[in-house]
């Protein structure tokens, strides 16, 4: 493998340089050339020229990387060679406006092993080159190509890709691609390429990022011992063996791609007027993998959600709290998901995200409570099945109309006679529970709190201001922008209601947060979100037993502070394998 030093500008480079930067023109690269002379290190700066020239490549590409520097890219092939060489030296050169053509700068090739072999008729062999220089000031330099210049593999790269968002605007054709157009605007869903025609539920069972979907037990060492339908399933908590096992949902990996349609500028970033959301099983052009497979790097065929909403296993009873009595060891308690609990919520226990997270963290190494990834995963899904945001509409109002009280947060199980399909089960207490293809309560019953997301608002915090939507996917922390936390481009506003429109940036696109409060209890989603108090804020997610058509998939509460605790906010687990292997 070739392997070249750092690039030398030249004498006459340097005299270039400090002309662009007392402002005597800008600087044109011509060409990129290639010799078999093996200098050294010393000689780089005092070269005018090089020996034993092989090859020129005239050049393919230049862009900006940043103030001060400039990538050029160039392409060498072989078909013309009618001797092999060794490349041993590149270099780059530019039009002086006083000395004409120059070398501008060098790097040589250290490796020994960069052989560039004669054409024989058959085989084609060739090197695509980027060299990054420093040049002063980047807007002086002439961005122009000459058109003969031989396309590099980041030019073909870039077509694909343009082809491909090309294709996504225009529409897919292919019938294993899904997806949906959202016009926030005029309030229209419209369905895309394989999601044609198809309806919620069956029609979309053959879809492995749907159907593929499974409740299951895991181990607290991430084992999964039986799946639902299988005779040693279980939602108590313990197998026939006794060994703990939860209760949580086997989401198969998949891709994903969101095409802007219609984007408006908002008070900080930007904000969708219309979006086409596509999945697919597999990967294709433009499309990525979806971000709650990807932690810190790593890719997981499968992540873990909890069927149910959290509950508390007492570690020192060896035995899971029923009826959330108002109890907890943050050193050794452990969040679970299993069926017949009532919802642990922080009232007396101090169930702030912090110490839910310790919970979940309790269970063993790769368990979490749900982050942003993780529930945004569910919701782009239910996005394209339902053709819709408002979920409380497409599967049920969910236990949303209660009074405020504790008494009215309904035990979990409702539906697990409903195994992986989505739908609502009417309770003994006569109160509707739901499930999105074996995630019960995504939304009501109780709020949920969501890791990985901490929102930076202004202080004082007021009418027209927007804040910052900071991201991780491991490492979580209260009150923290720094890494692995990123800036998400994200600016919710100051302010309440129901939501008329997301925020957008490119690398999270994935993120439904609300930045716009105009919308109705039914269109364009139906759900309300909040972000009203200044400074440091969390994220809670779905609604609770007393919030209404407030509630549902896509309600988002950025009102409170990390510190914040109530009875109606609790949390979920999930499990990432990676998570696991990382903590080894």
């Amino acid at each position: 493998m070739a392997e070249f030093s750092k690039l030398v500008i030249t004498n006459k480079g340097q005299a270039l340089l400090a002309k662009m930067i007392a402002g005597e023109g800008s600087v044109e690269f011509t060409k990129v050339s290639a010799s078999s002379t093996a200098y050294t290190d010393a000689q780089l700066e005092g070269l005018t020229s090089l020996s034993n020239v092989k090859q020129t490549s005239l050049i393919s590409k230049i862009t900006r990387t940043n103030g001060v520097a400039i990538k050029v890219e160039a392409a060498f092939t072989n078909t013309e060679l009618t001797a092999g060489y060794y490349m041993k030296a590149l270099g780059l050169y530019a039009v002086d406006p006083d000395d004409g053509e120059i070398l501008y700068a060098v790097t040589r090739e250290t490796s020994g092993n960069c052989y560039m072999p004669a054409y024989n008729g058959i085989t084609v062999s060739g090197a695509y080159v980027q060299l990054v220089t420093t040049v002063g000031n980047a807007e002086n330099v002439s961005l122009e190509v000459d058109q003969a210049a031989v396309a590099t593999i980041g030019d073909i790269q870039d077509l694909q890709k343009q082809i491909a968002d090309l294709e996504a605007f225009i529409g897919y054709s292919d019938e294993d691609i899904f997806g949906v157009e959202v016009d926030f605007v005029n309030k229209k869903f419209t369905r895309l390429s394989g999601a044609v025609n198809r309806t919620p539920g069956a029609a979309f069972d053959s879809i492995n990022a749907f159907g593929g979907r499974k409740r299951c037990n895991v181990a607290d060492d991430g084992t999964v011992t039986a799946y639902y339908g299988d005779s040693g399933y279980t939602t108590t908590g313990k197998n026939a063996a006794g060994t703990p096992v939860q209760v949580m949902v086997e989401q198969p990996k998949f891709y994903y791609k969101v095409v802007p349609m219609v984007l408006e500028k908002g008070v900080k970033g930007m904000k969708i007027r219309k979006a086409r959301y596509y999945v697919s099983d597999t990967l294709k052009p433009g499309f990525k993998v979806h971000p709650a497979f990807v932690e810190n790097g790593n890719v997981n065929p499968y992540i873990y959600l909890a069927a149910f909403e959290g509950s508390l296993f007492d570690t020192s009873a060896n035995a899971y709290i029923l009826d959330n009595a108002q109890v907890a060891d943050f050193a050794a308690d452990k969040l679970s998901s299993i069926a017949g609990t009532k919802p642990a919520g922080g009232d007396t226990p101090n169930l702030t995200r912090a110490n839910v997270r310790l919970l979940a963290q309790k269970r063993g190494k790769g368990w979490e409570q749900a982050y942003a990834a993780t529930a945004a995963a569910s919701q782009l899904l239910m996005l394209i099945e339902y053709a819709s945001f408002n979920m409380q509409t497409a599967i049920g109002r969910g236990n949303t109309d209660q009074t405020s009280s504790a008494a009215n947060i309904q035990y979990t199980g409702a539906t697990v006679s409903l195994g992986n399909a989505s739908g609502a089960v009417t309770n003994a207490n006569g109160i509707q529970l739901i499930s999105y293809r074996g995630e019960e309560n995504f939304w009501g019953n109780i709020w949920t709190w969501v890791d990985g997301m901490n929102e930076e608002n202004p202080e004082p915090f007021e009418s027209g201001q927007a804040g910052t939507l900071h991201v991780a996917d491991h490492a979580f922390a209260d009150n923290s922008k720094a890494s692995p936390y990123k800036n998400t481009g994200i600016h919710p506003i100051q302010g309440s209601g129901y939501v008329s429109a997301f925020g957008y940036s490119e690398e999270f696109d994935w993120l439904f947060i609300a930045v716009e409060y105009s919308g109705n209890d039914a269109l364009p989603v139906g759900d309300y979100a909040w972000n009203n108090n200044s400074g440091w804020r969390v994220a809670l997610l779905g609604g609770g037993c007393r919030d209404g058509s407030i509630a549902g998939a896509f309600c988002w509460h950025l009102y409170y502070a990390a510190s914040h605790r109530n009875w109606s906010i609790g949390g979920r687990l999930v499990y990432v394998p990676s998570k696991k292997a990382a903590a080894a």
